[in-house]
């Protein structure tokens, strides 16, 4: 496909990060990527910052696991989240109303 580069995307998150809309927010979000750009991100929101850093951890609120590529194009909002969840494009576990506030804190 493209030459979107995954770790770049990652790595950018907190650019896009809207503080004053994660007021009383603490939440962790497992980013679980496949494919070609295979990789583990982990997204931390708390005290109104936004952290990522690659890797795993135990017990996410939010788990979101798909295609690298898709995950980069729903990051950058090239994908709507709800029409690749429902066509089964991604996986969603754990706190799904928070995913629903996810992407509300980023522009």
């Amino acid at each position: 496909m493209g030459t979107t580069q995954v770790s770049e995307i990652m790595k950018a998150i907190p650019e896009h990060f809207n503080p004053e809309k994660a007021l009383g927010i603490t939440a962790s979000v497992q980013c679980i990527f496949t494919g070609e750009q295979a990789s583990n991100w982990v997204i931390k929101i708390e005290d109104q910052t936004c952290e990522v850093e690659e890797g795993k951890i135990e017990k996410p609120d939010l788990t979101i696991k798909a295609d690298a590529e898709l995950g980069a194009d729903l990051l950058m909002g090239n994908t709507d989240p709800m029409k690749a969840y429902l066509f089964g494009k991604i996986k969603v576990s754990g706190n799904i109303g928070f995913g629903m506030k996810l992407i509300k804190l980023f522009s």
